[in-house]
């Protein structure tokens, strides 16, 4: 993907941008780094539907299935598979997978909401079924979070989505080819 000059192959958006939505509508182009690592750190029931994953958020009762040390490798094994079959990595902004893409030289462009987005994103996060004190705690730290988007520095590019613009308007602007077939 290219924009403004910059080449990158993966991307780190914050909530409610779209990446789940993206990732569940083209399973076999894109890997929800999110999905994998909690799969990979609780319990998941398989038979959970996205709206009831979402509304788990912020409240998760699942038992640990591995932790520490232990869990990262377990990602960055499972995100190198997905790499070789040629999945594009769509991940939150935690620290293993800026670890992850920092470690394998992946360049990445970061999505985050413009400031004037702090209604538009508590409505998206209502929306899609997050609780109550989830949506509350992301509204009351939206310019705190916006602060330290704007700071990031471990990725080639940033990109400040606006009003009613989800990340698969945003991949089609960068000429992601959504046609494309994945390796495996």
């Amino acid at each position: 993907m290219k924009y403004n000059g910059f080449d990158f192959e993966a991307v780190m958006a914050t909530p409610a941008c779209g990446k789940s939505y993206l990732c569940d509508k083209y399973p076999d182009l894109f890997v929800d780094a999110d999905e994998l690592r909690l799969k990979l750190k609780y319990m998941v029931p398989e038979q959970l539907t996205r709206d009831q994953l979402e509304s788990t958020k912020g409240e998760r009762s699942f038992q640990r299935q591995y932790h520490g040390d232990e869990l990262d490798k377990k990602i960055f094994e499972q995100l190198d598979k997905c790499r070789e079959e040629g999945k594009t990595i769509i991940a939150s902004p935690h620290t293993i997978f800026q670890d992850y893409f920092v470690s394998r030289n992946i360049k990445y462009c970061f999505v985050y909401p413009n400031k004037t987005m702090q209604e538009e994103i508590a409505r998206r996060m209502v929306v899609r079924g997050n609780p109550e004190s989830t949506v509350k705690e992301n509204y009351e730290n939206f310019y705190e979070f916006y602060a330290s988007d704007t700071k990031e520095s471990s990725s080639a590019l940033h990109y400040e989505f606006g009003q009613d613009e989800f990340l698969e308007d945003i991949l089609k602007k960068f000429g992601f080819d959504f046609s494309k077939k994945p390796l495996s």
